[in-house]
């Protein structure tokens, strides 16, 4: 068992040592008090450097969320290679503005590879 997992179990302990310490029943300890930025509960540990609850869970999505919105904010806005229209892509990779540029660009290669078939 991890010391993350460890302390994930005993909060109900942590809290109690962390409350004699305030009150003055206990001597200073070193249990510290944060809140997880992804879940907003509270959680205590003895490590000064943690600030997630659980990693495995509310850490991982935090960092997930974090690049996905980087990624979403990093997207520029595109010209559509069909109707020339400036648009916001949904995916990074997308190069027209709508489903009705995408087949139109379709047919028109089509018919071009189909002409080319024919000239031979």
């Amino acid at each position: 068992m991890t010391n993350d997992e460890w302390e994930y179990r005993n909060q109900n302990g942590l809290k109690r040592l962390y409350d004699e310490t305030l009150s003055g029943k206990r001597p200073k300890s070193k249990i510290r008090k944060f809140k997880c930025p992804w879940c907003g509960r509270d959680f205590y540990t003895l490590v000064n450097s943690k600030k997630y609850c659980l990693w495995w869970t509310c850490g991982k999505s935090y960092t997930q969320a974090k690049k996905r919105l980087a990624r979403l904010w990093n997207r520029a806005d595109q010209k559509c290679k069909t109707c020339g229209k400036m648009f916001t892509p949904d995916r990074s990779d997308a190069i027209y503005c709508c489903n009705a540029c995408r087949q139109k660009a379709y047919r028109q290669r089509a018919s071009t590879a189909e002409e080319a078939k024919c000239t031979k």
